[in-house]
């Protein structure tokens, strides 16, 4: 459906937008330089799988799921050591997440047409 994968898009594009001033300014977590840049990259990888996933490209769908998960598990980290904003991210690293997986599903249960 295409309403999922807006949706799982925009909530994608969204966590992403929040990794992306990782590498200026972590909130005061003190992260390594290195873990701060691997965020923000996270961050950009995120808005070019949500792109791709609107384009339909067969890379899409796996691609945002894999970057929901990885922000999932880091916004449990950040939750684990009292972060600020670790409940949001989780929130809607979750929500990501739920909505990856659907998409990647509903693409395998859909038959492609021969080309």
């Amino acid at each position: 459906m295409r309403i999922v994968r807006y949706t799982a898009a925009f909530a994608t594009v969204v966590i992403s937008l929040m990794n992306l001033p990782f590498a200026f300014d972590d909130g005061g977590a003190d992260l390594a330089l290195p873990v701060r840049y691997l965020i923000s990259l996270l961050g950009v990888l995120g808005i070019v799988a949500a792109v791709a996933l609107l384009a339909k490209a067969s890379w899409g769908a796996p691609a945002v799921a894999a970057v929901a998960v990885v922000n999932l598990i880091g916004a449990v980290v950040s939750v684990a050591v009292g972060m600020e904003g670790g409940l949001i991210g989780l929130t809607v690293s979750l929500v990501a997440t739920v909505l990856g997986v659907a998409t990647l599903l509903q693409g395998r249960r859909t038959p492609q047409a021969a080309a």
